[in-house]
Order: structure tokens, then C-alpha cells, then sequence
């Protein structure tokens, strides 16, 4: 009942999610199986301003240092508080991790939350000119991709998947312990690394870690300003 109902934990193997779960790793991510079935789908575009906006999205000198200086973050209260609101009071929102089943094979995939029921999505890896590289999430439907857009197969290749599919919310790694980032050589020839965060919560996709790596990620449509 615990496994099914409850918590349960799942191997990831697989570049597609990089820099949140390393390949190679052997991770283990812990999930929970009962928020989704609880809550639902809740596309709450109030909650919009806090992080999936593509015009929005921190370079990645930001992010390493907002990752860096946010001690509020790693303190076990904004922790369990971060747990709470995301698997105990809500349901599926944007910038979820979530793990499913693939829609058009058997295997299991772990892909992040980018479009809810209705949203509009733009293509920016291209799509079709004939709809303007833009995309409607069908209801009861998800929009889906991978952290590592250059090499994630995803929504870009399958479409929106059925809500249906989703067996449940990644909470955190539990192995390994540890986890580093490669952000690759500088100009000496050395090799730099950055620690991966063991917490896998609700928030926007992150950019590449290395500098040279592009980005092909989509995003959903809304008239707002940064």
C-alpha cells in the first residue's frame, strides 16, 4: 500500500535530465504517488511570475550565484516548507519533475512539467510554420521535456501525453549522497565542477551548466513583462 499509495523510488539513467539528475550516476530519486490523484491538474496562472518563463530564465552566471548566496534555501524550514506546499497541498503544476510512462513504449521516463491543460506552447527548436511553432495543450493533457533540451525526446517528438501516464512527483535524490555537475574546462585546461542540490522541487528549468551549450527548450505563451 506504502509503494503504490504512498512513497516509492525510482532508478534514473539517462543525459535527457542533466544538470538536475546526472547521467551516469546511478541515481535513485524518491517520489510520491498520491498528490497528483488527490489534487489533480491545477494550472494556477497566478503562480506564473515565479519561474517557467523563457524570456525570464537566469544566465547561467545567475543561477550559480543565486544557488550559491540563497541561504534561505538550504535551511530545513524553507526544505520542509518547499515538501509541504508541493506534494501535501497541491497537485501538478509547471516545473514539476515528474516520472510516467512513456506514451508510446514500455519504459518508464522522468521529464519536468512545462505546459499545463490549455496552455499555449512556442516552439523554439522550430515545430510547424504552419502554427506559428506554437502548440495547444489538450485538456487533460501535459507538455513535457527534458532538462537537457539537446538531448531530451520528449513533447517536441511525441506531443502533449495523458495525465493518465503519470505514476508520480520527484521529491528528491536520495543516491548518491553527493552529486557534481561537470561546467566544463577553462581556459587553463582544469575541469570545473558544481554540486548538484539533492532537493528536486517545483521551479523553471535550469539552463546548460556550460556556457557553450545551446538551448532548445519551449515555453509557454503569456503576455507579461519581465
Amino acid at each position: 500500500v506504502t509503494t503504490e499509495y504512498g512513497f516509492n523510488t525510482v532508478s534514473c539513467e539517462g543525459p535527457s535530465m542533466e544538470p538536475t539528475i546526472i547521467d551516469g550516476s546511478f541515481t535513485c530519486v524518491l517520489i510520491d504517488k498520491f498528490s497528483h490523484r488527490i489534487f489533480g491538474l491545477e494550472n494556477n496562472n497566478d503562480d506564473d511570475d515565479e519561474y517557467n518563463s523563457h524570456d525570464c530564465i537566469p544566465t547561467s552566471d545567475e543561477q550559480e550565484s543565486k544557488i550559491e548566496n540563497n541561504d534561505d534555501n538550504t535551511t530545513w524550514l524553507s526544505l520542509l516548507k518547499g515538501v509541504w506546499e508541493q506534494h501535501f497541498a497541491s497537485g501538478l503544476q509547471r516545473g514539476d519533475v515528474i516520472i510516467l510512462h512513456h506514451p508510446s513504449k514500455e519504459a518508464t521516463i522522468c521529464k519536468r512539467i512545462i505546459g499545463m491543460p490549455g496552455d499555449t506552447i512556442v516552439r523554439t527548436d522550430g515545430g510547424s510554420r504552419e502554427s506559428n511553432h506554437r502548440v495547444k495543450v489538450s485538456p487533460g493533457h501535459l507538455w513535457i521535456e527534458g532538462d537537457n533540451t539537446l538531448q531530451s525526446h520528449d513533447s517536441r517528438a511525441y506531443g502533449d501525453v495523458p495525465a493518465s501516464l503519470i505514476i508520480g512527483k520527484v521529491v528528491c535524490r536520495l543516491w548518491p549522497l553527493r552529486d557534481y555537475a561537470s561546467l566544463g574546462l577553462d581556459a587553463n585546461g582544469m575541469e570545473h565542477w558544481q554540486r548538484v542540490r539533492g532537493r528536486i522541487g517545483r521551479g523553471e528549468r535550469p539552463l546548460p551548466l556550460k556556457k557553450n551549450e545551446g538551448f532548445e527548450g519551449s515555453h509557454v505563451l503569456r503576455e507579461r513583462k519581465c
